[in-house]
């Protein structure tokens, strides 16, 4: 039993003491029937999943949005759709916080309330950590607040949302401050004829008369949020005349009824409004069409020595000086992406002439693979068979090679015995290089000399006894390294799911079904207007099923 938040013990006080009155509303919840090993299970269960999000959140804050791994990354803009530069420590809990709302929005869809409930404790969290000048300008601390708020009233749980009305308080202040005290900066963004925020302060109004009704305020003050609730509730009803007008003009019923809500039924405004979407959805699509672009580009540049990709600005930078792209491309993977560096190599006549041939080496090196020979690996630091007749030990020292000139002296030797012009002209380059490092290229069948492959062969060979000595006590291990592999694959899959639930439309924050909120005005306001206390007949609409005395 609850009265105003607070848990009735079973103890020696009397009502009197524990200030309960003639007219106090006492909330009793049902009693726990279920099986109690199920219900730990379950909530085991849930924190596993839970855990799961929480780490692959943390991943995907934890990059940058250049894009520069094989592996996800985001991007923070603002409703333009540009991207917002934010200090790093700011940025990871930033992502992280609004990377969980949206799970959490998506799990509430489901009706998960519970596991949403957590999603948004830890989104919360994350959010708290950001700096305050920051998370004061944009309105997603508040939208998640009044989300965390609803979410607890969707379970029933009273005991939580009777202490709600502190997060209620900061997400109104938090409006107010994103917004503007009289909405002059939401409508410097979306115009006069626009009111992308009625649902939100409508669904803000009904939580804060549930607060106030179960914290046992002043009935007048309850009231009053419900009035100013169920005002702006009739603001967003559509009208089904001008939904059907604009279904006849072609638009969809999903952007027809949002154009409708958001410009308060007025069917010219909605059809602007549409428009405007369209356009906005066109560009988003585009962006992420370059994207997609890029990704396939990257993959011929190669990989920097510490394994990231290329970085696309750096070499849309550089191309725009009048670089060639590859040549820019492969100056920005040997200087790990450092653009001042690249730049300069580029400046230098000698030293961008030995990009140029190594370019062409790599061309070479794939025109061999396409003509039915063995193909490198990689980029400049592609891998070459070994010499025919090279032993075992011979193999590992080539594949692990990344000495472009010492490992392409088998290629030469077979360039000449090839009738191609572009490989003969590629011996020739290849036998200046050896010249300028002091390598003698062997014939065809023999091995190579020079301090490159006997480098990489001298650490293959150390590296030989250590692999056989690992071989024996692998076995001792293999459980932990199984664990891990599982662990990391959870937290990939849930890096996946976690992307594609992210919200790149910025006015989806706003669309909200208010159906529900309309049923929860009108009951609560006739147990107002009546003066009736018990809420047992109106089905339970207080908490999900716990009833009013």
């Amino acid at each position: 039993m609850i009265v105003g938040g607070r848990n009735l013990q079973d103890d020696s006080r009397t009502l009197q003491h524990a200030g309960v009155t003639a007219s106090s509303r006492i909330l009793v919840t049902r009693g726990g029937g279920a099986d109690a090993s199920a219900a730990v299970n379950a909530g085991a269960d849930r924190a596993r999943r839970l855990e799961w999000v929480r780490k692959a959140a943390e991943a995907l804050a934890a990059r940058d949005s250049r894009g520069l791994s094989d592996d996800y990354a985001l991007d923070i803009e603002n409703q333009a759709g540009s991207s917002v530069a934010v200090r790093p420590e700011d940025r990871r809990n930033l992502v992280l916080g609004l990377v969980l709302h949206d799970k959490a929005k998506a799990t509430m869809k489901r009706g998960d309330f519970a596991s949403a409930l957590d999603e948004l404790l830890l989104a919360e969290e994350a959010l708290a950590l950001c700096d305050p000048a920051l998370t004061s300008c944009i309105d997603n601390l508040p939208l998640l607040l009044i989300d965390l708020v609803w979410a607890a009233y969707k379970l029933g749980d009273i005991r939580r949302l009777a202490v709600s009305r502190d997060r209620l308080s900061r997400a109104r202040a938090g409006l107010a401050r994103a917004h503007g005290p009289g909405l002059e900066r939401l409508r410097s963004l979306t115009g006069s004829a626009f009111s992308p925020e009625l649902a939100t302060y409508m669904r803000l109004e009904v939580l804060e008369g549930l607060v106030g009704y179960h914290s046992g305020e002043n009935r007048s003050t309850v009231e009053a949020s419900f009035r100013a609730a169920q005002t702006k509730w009739r603001r967003l009803q559509i009208s089904d005349e001008a939904l059907a007008m604009l279904r006849g003009m072609g638009y969809g019923l999903q952007e027809s009824r949002r154009g409708l809500r958001l410009s308060g039924g007025d069917v010219t405004a909605a059809v602007d409004f549409i428009l405007e979407q369209r356009k906005a959805g066109s560009e988003r699509s585009a962006r992420r069409k370059r994207v997609e672009d890029w990704n396939y580009e990257r993959v011929n540049y190669g990989k920097t020595a510490s394994g990231n990709y290329v970085d696309a600005d750096q070499l849309d930078r550089l191309e725009g000086l009048g670089y060639d792209r590859k040549l820019a491309a492969e100056a920005l993977r040997r200087n790990e992406n450092r653009g001042q560096d690249a730049l300069d190599e580029l400046g230098s006549k000698a030293r961008r002439r030995a990009l140029e041939l190594g370019l062409a080496l790599q061309e070479g090196l794939k025109a061999r693979g396409d003509n039915g020979a063995p193909q490198g690996s990689g980029a400049a630091a592609a891998s070459v068979p070994p010499p025919s007749g090279a032993g075992p030990s011979d193999a590992g020292a080539a594949a692990s090679s990344s000495v472009p000139l010492a490992s392409a002296e088998p290629m030469a030797a077979a360039a000449a015995k090839t009738t191609d012009p572009k490989l003969a002209a590629l011996k020739v380059v290849v036998e200046a290089f050896a010249a300028a490092k002091g390598i003698t290229i062997p014939p065809s069948g023999g091995t190579a000399t020079g301090s490159g492959v006997a480098a990489s062969t001298s650490s293959t060979a150390a590296e030989v006894p250590a692999a056989a000595t690992a071989s024996k006590s692998g076995s001792k291990s293999q459980e932990a390294d199984d664990s891990a592999k599982a662990e990391h694959a959870e937290v990939k899959a849930a890096e996946k799911d976690l992307v594609h639930l992210v919200e790149s439309d910025p006015m989806a924050a706003y669309d909200i079904d208010v159906s529900e909120e309309g049923d929860i005005i009108a009951t609560f306001l006739t147990l107002l207007s009546t003066g009736t206390e018990s809420l047992a007949q109106s089905g339970g609409a207080a908490g999900g099923g716990d009833a009013t005395v």
